[in-house]
């Protein structure tokens, strides 16, 4: 369903999901990145015109960061220690990213296919604190696909 003209996504409301499986408690998604490489030429021609030219080179794979609340869940915790502890192949997962309108009906979404943990990192924890404790991970990603 595509939004009101004048209407904006906002970050009211998302979901991501890896294999179908969504995970809990995402705080932020961040940092999605996807590029490719350029290759640029330089030559004469015959009547000695200095010609400078770019191209697309190769795709490059890209990298997104997810911040979640560290609940114990076993289902997230099992998937990142698979990349991390050497399974390769059990790690690659497909991700999707889900926004939704205010209502929460999904308007876009992004799959990402062969999802992999590169990075996890547990931050700050803190004696007496009253702040919740995430965990901010890392992953890289081949292909990146969105649809309305």
């Amino acid at each position: 369903m595509s939004l009101t003209a004048g209407d904006a996504l906002t970050a009211y409301s998302f979901e991501f999901s890896v294999d179908g499986q969504t995970i809990p408690n995402v705080v932020e998604v961040n940092n999605i990145t996807k590029g490719t490489s350029t290759i640029e030429t330089q030559s004469m021609t015959p009547s000695g015109q200095y010609v400078l030219a770019q191209m697309l080179g190769p795709r490059q794979s890209g990298t997104l960061t997810l911040t979640v609340l560290n609940t114990g869940d076993q289902n997230v915790t099992t998937w990142l220690m698979q990349g991390i502890n050497g399974d390769f192949a059990g790690a690659r997962k497909t991700g999707t990213l889900v926004y939704k309108d205010t209502m929460g009906k999904p308007v876009l979404t992004t799959t990402f296919s062969d999802v992999m943990v590169t990075n996890i990192n547990y931050g700050d924890i803190k004696a007496g604190s009253a702040a919740y404790i995430s965990m901010v991970i890392s992953m890289t990603f081949s292909e990146m696909n969105t649809t309305a």
